[in-house]
């Protein structure tokens, strides 16, 4: 015997007609603190943090929710990366659309650097009025690892992971993979989230990030060895991803 299906009005109306008999901090929030790889957020128009699941809380070193909530990106962040995240915030609230798979970086509290895929939601009243964003970060590793084996840029990320340090043009990465660069610059950013040029990048910064904590390499060797082209250049690439600049850095985390 074949049950009769709701009407999409009928559907939309038993969905609100649950969600409201909700306790206002339900249980839907709690869900996530039971996935250990994803991080969660809650956010007011203004910034503030007002949720937060068990592992963002642990990203960030905080014992329990309530010594968390009401505190920005600025506390928790340098300051060139708070004003990234919160412009991403301001642009949610402001067109009321999501932002999908943003490629960002995160420090925990050690100073070491993860690359993470970021989706912000507005959060919107019983008027349809957005009064805040919401979100989930995951891991940007678990993306790589979950890329199938045959894949046929597998070898060329190979590459880049074995000798990032040195000269890598595209056209190379591309032959590697058997494909054009157009089809490679393509499928890599399908399955990436991010270009050729600036995963190999990332992978420069990770690096520095390592021996700014661990080494007394001068800035000037230590660009070299990360295969920058100069010191400039290293500074700048790393103030950009990092907030901070590399002696900012070596001093807040050694």
């Amino acid at each position: 015997m074949n049950e009769i299906r709701p009407s999409e009005t009928q559907g939309a109306k038993l969905r609100a007609e649950f969600l409201a008999s909700l306790q206002p901090d339900g249980q839907l929030f709690g869900l996530f603190d039971h996935l250990s790889d994803v991080l969660f957020f809650a956010k007011d128009r203004d910034g503030h943090l007002l949720a937060a699941n068990r592992a963002l809380l642990d990203h960030y070193g905080y014992r329990d929710e309530a010594s968390f909530l009401g505190i920005t990106d600025f506390q928790l962040l340098p300051h060139s990366l708070a004003v990234k995240f919160r412009r991403d915030d301001l642009q949610v609230i402001a067109t009321g659309r999501p932002l999908v798979d943003l490629v960002e970086i995160f420090v925990n509290r050690q100073g070491v650097p993860g690359w993470f895929l970021t989706t912000k939601l507005p959060m919107r009243d019983r008027e349809g009025e957005v009064i805040g964003v919401m979100g989930i970060i995951q891991p940007y590793s678990n993306l790589r690892a979950n890329l199938p084996e045959d894949l046929d840029i597998s070898r060329a990320l190979e590459v880049i992971q074995e000798r990032f340090t040195e000269d890598l043009p595209v056209a190379d990465l591309a032959k590697t993979a058997g494909l054009s660069v157009r089809q490679f610059e393509r499928r890599f950013r399908k399955h990436l989230k991010t270009t050729p040029q600036e995963f190999i990048i990332k992978m420069r910064i990770f690096r520095a990030c390592q021996l700014l904590r661990e080494s007394n390499q001068s800035l000037g060797d230590l660009a070299l060895e990360c295969g920058f082209y100069d010191q400039s250049a290293f500074s700048r690439l790393f103030r950009k991803h990092m907030g901070a600049t590399p002696m900012e850095y070596r001093k807040r985390f050694r």
